[in-house]
């Protein structure tokens, strides 16, 4: 008999821990969502850091996410699908499906040949729950949202976007 079987037999409850730790080490949390930053999908758009930072936050907060932290400064957004109310990750796992985790970096990529900025967008989009079954991704959902609320100019053709997009996506 292995050693495993062995501690499981005589530990009734060391199948529940494994599940336990299972769980915890599945579950996306708002610090290891923001270190997905360069796994993303990643738009660029000609304007100021002042029309594209409230668009992205209140485009995220459009489309029914909760925002978990937002840092205008440093350009990252984190949010969720859900209201937390279920503290214990053993009762999140009972759930078909445990929400998503979407985070958007905002970061300066060039200045175009008039003078206006180009800033890329990336939105990361991860279940909660790596191993839930029924993920939505949100990345779509957020940059439609966004683009609604940037003025025209800002997702009109330019070279200088075109090559933005060709780098980063």
């Amino acid at each position: 008999m292995t050693r495993i079987r062995r501690v499981c037999a005589a530990t009734p409850l060391a199948p529940g821990g494994v599940l336990a730790a299972l769980i915890l080490t599945t579950c996306v949390s708002a610090h290891n969502i923001a270190d997905d930053r360069g796994r993303g999908e990643t738009r660029c758009y000609r304007a100021t850091y002042d029309d594209v930072w409230p668009a992205v936050e209140k485009g995220v907060k459009s489309v029914g996410l909760v925002l978990e932290r937002a840092n205008r400064e440093n350009g990252i957004l984190v949010a969720r699908t859900y209201e937390e109310k279920e503290k214990d990750p053993e009762d999140m796992a009972l759930q078909a499906n445990a929400g998503e985790r979407v985070a958007v970096f905002l970061e300066r990529d060039s200045v175009d040949k008039s003078g206006a900025d180009i800033w890329a967008v990336e939105v990361v989009s991860r279940p909660i729950f790596q191993l839930d079954p029924t993920p939505f991704d949100w990345t779509r959902t957020v940059f439609l949202a966004v683009e609604q609320l940037l003025p025209d100019s800002a997702t009109a053709p330019s070279e200088d976007v075109a090559a933005c997009n060709r780098v980063r996506g």
